[in-house]
């Protein structure tokens, strides 16, 4: 499954946020396919009110968690009124583990991807229920792979003049 490019409107939202040539690839949030199931099964409840915290609480995901891979880092948007946003360069980022339940994988397809960064406490970065996290883990794979090959360019060349 491909990713969806970035609207202009996203674009708009994110210039704030981006440095210098740095271009947004892909602009994500809960997987769609887990917001309806859910949706539709806590509906219902809420009419009685008993599903209505578990609906508002996955309507706020729908609309507070944006997940954000740039040309050099990933970022992470959660909050309506007040906002959090990490970031994590794709050079510090040493490796990514896919979990999923039974449901996730094949009901929802969707997944949590645990990011592992380099640094003094080996930050972890958790984000929960993406759309088709083989197809994002394998596509941030291939950035920090681009990215390394790009760094190490110059310094084989570097090692190669007198």
């Amino acid at each position: 499954m491909a990713f969806k490019r970035p609207t202009r409107h996203e674009k708009k939202k994110l210039e704030k946020l981006l440095g210098r040539d740095e271009e947004a690839i892909v602009v994500t949030s809960i997987g769609d396919r887990y917001f309806w199931i859910n949706f539709l099964l806590f509906f219902p409840l809420a009419l009685i009110f008993i599903g209505i915290p578990k609906l508002s609480h996955l309507v706020r995901m729908k609309q507070s968690y944006h997940y954000i891979l740039t040309t050099r880092r990933f970022l992470i948007i959660r909050g309506i009124f007040s906002r959090k946003i990490v970031t994590a360069p794709l050079s510090a980022i040493t490796h990514v583990t896919i979990e999923q339940s039974f449901a996730q994988r094949y009901l929802y397809n969707t997944g949590h991807l645990v990011v592992i960064t380099a640094g003094f406490d080996q930050r972890e970065i958790v984000i929960e229920h993406v759309s088709n996290p083989v197809g994002f883990k394998l596509l941030i794979e291939e950035l920090t792979d681009k990215l390394d090959q790009a760094e190490e360019e110059p310094r084989a060349l570097r090692s190669l003049s007198p």
